[in-house]
């Protein structure tokens, strides 16, 4: 997605990087800004590869699933989705986890969203896919995975969308998308 350099007024400039952490999945820079005015604050951001998630409706139900989350210490209902891999297409990532989650394969995959998580402090980008013409097959766990396939069929989903049910920004979205595609 191309950068709208119309806004350059507000743009904030790193003057000092420091890199406060260095993991698998995250990285974590504290960085000093010069601001729009000139003057200078502190930024602490979160640097991920980036992650894809999937819309999985078949035979009139959509897949999700359900996960125990460590860092709000819930089970989660979500729609499948996984991270990408350096070097990996979001496309390709978005294949694998629909087999691997669901157990699914998808004769086309639609990009319907990009998004970021929490611009805030991150550069976390998502893409939302739907999956189309699946065939269903054998779910393949990771080995660390764990997460049982829920599906619900359509006519439900606004009332898991209204009960409190999702709690995660990426399902809710995908959710309204079903429900605005199949007029439901």
């Amino acid at each position: 997605m191309k950068k709208n350099n119309n806004y350059n007024h507000l743009r904030e400039k790193i003057i000092q990087q420091e890199r406060v952490f260095d993991g698998k999945v995250i990285q974590v820079d504290h960085d000093t800004v010069e601001l729009p005015d000139g003057g200078q604050s502190k930024r602490e951001i979160v640097y991920h590869n980036g992650a894809v998630c999937l819309i999985a409706v078949h035979e009139g139900v959509m897949y999700f699933v359900r996960q125990y989350r460590v860092a709000p210490d819930e089970f989660l209902l979500e729609i499948p989705a996984g991270k990408i891999e350096k070097g990996d297409a979001p496309e390709a990532t978005a294949k694998r986890e629909l087999e691997e989650e669901v157990g699914a394969v998808s004769g086309k995959l639609s990009l319907i969203h990009q998004f970021y998580v929490s611009p805030g402090f991150s550069n976390e980008f998502v893409c939302l896919y739907e999956a189309e013409n699946m065939e269903m097959k054998k779910q393949m766990l990771d080995d660390d995975e764990f997460l049982d396939i829920v599906k619900i069929p359509l006519h439900n989903l606004r009332g898991t969308l209204s009960d409190g049910s999702v709690r995660d920004s990426k399902t809710i979205i995908a959710i309204q998308y079903v429900i605005e595609k199949y007029n439901l």
